[in-house]
């Protein structure tokens, strides 16, 4: 028997409750990693990009470029972020990902899926359906028109979109 309550509410109590489970193990192997959420973004961003620039990155992590450079000399300085002159304006720096930052991604992108493996075995084959198609139901309708959408960003699973 399903708990009493309006069925929105629930909804958003069980989704907050899956992110929040999906997150626990990501969060973790970032602890990890040595890294912070704004930094995993910074990584990810480039390596969507495959290069970019200073300014590129700060916009798209909505801080100021004297923020974004900050960040990453230290990326920088853990070897996983490559900075370079750009040949066409000496002033403006090219970022691209190390073999360390690609190994780095890859290695947080499994952390992410581990709740998904889990939910295999306890539920059938039929109850996965289910669930998949309510979900695919609920993100179409809450998916933003393409005159809403922001910059293009890297998707939340994996390292590419």
């Amino acid at each position: 028997m399903p708990p009493p309550g309006d069925p929105a509410q629930r909804l958003g109590q069980a989704l907050r409750q899956l992110l929040h489970l999906a997150l626990q193990s990501f969060w973790r192997a970032v602890r990890e990693h040595g890294l912070s959420m704004s930094q995993v973004f910074a990584l990810r961003y480039i390596n969507h990009r495959g290069t970019c620039n200073i300014s590129d990155l700060a916009k798209a992590l909505g801080v100021t470029p004297a923020a974004a450079s900050q960040m990453l000399q230290r990326l920088v300085s853990q070897g996983l972020v490559r900075r370079e002159e750009n040949p066409h304006d000496r002033r403006n720096k090219r970022l691209s990902l190390t073999p360390r930052g690609k190994q780095t991604l890859q290695a947080l992108a499994p952390s992410f899926e581990t709740l998904f493996d889990r939910l295999s075995p306890p539920l059938s084959p039929a109850e996965l359906e289910e669930i998949a198609r309510a979900v695919e139901t609920l993100t179409a309708r809450l998916s933003p028109s393409p005159s809403d959408s922001p910059p293009s960003t890297p998707s939340p699973r994996g390292t590419t979109s």
